[in-house]
């Protein structure tokens, strides 16, 4: 549940210049809008990020030590979305310190809240394609031993 299928890290890998230009569109989309109608900052921003790890993820099946990426990535991300998740759970089962007298909801509101959850969501998927990364790569090219031969003892 956590990790990726092949199946799905080569999606994401192949598929990373699309992703990239839905980043760039939803960030254009954002500076291009009026001031009330701007949507898609933090979402384009994720967006980004994960065609930006698709790109540096390209030869996660050969390329051995990529794993290591990986990893620096899930230690760095994976708190930074636990800490999100509980952001956004606790907005909602918390009560406000202030009782707004009946504003309803706009907008302004709705734009925030669907931008955040896109974001959350996307930053789980970049966190578990790292993690698959990892551990698939890790599989992979731990078993790869260099070719022994006279040049192999030398260090330089």
């Amino acid at each position: 549940m956590l990790r990726l299928t092949e199946v799905q890290i080569d999606r994401i890998v192949l598929k990373r210049r699309g992703i990239a230009l839905s980043g760039i569109v939803l960030w254009a989309i954002f500076f291009a809008v009026p001031q009330g109608w701007k949507c898609g900052l933090f979402s384009g921003f994720m967006l980004l990020s994960l065609a930006l790890y698709g790109f540096c993820f390209r030869r996660w099946r050969t390329e051995p030590g990529l794993w290591m990426l990986g990893c620096l990535l899930a230690v760095l991300m994976g708190p930074c979305w636990i800490f999100f998740e509980y952001m956004c759970l606790r907005g909602l089962f918390e009560k406000p310190l202030v009782n707004p007298v009946g504003q309803p909801i706009n907008w302004r509101h709705l734009r925030n809240y669907v931008d955040a959850v896109f974001a959350l969501f996307l930053i789980a998927i970049t966190v578990k394609f790292a993690y698959s990364v990892m551990i698939e790569n890790w599989k992979r090219t731990r078993t790869i031993k260099p070719e022994q031969g006279p040049d192999s003892r030398t260090f330089f």
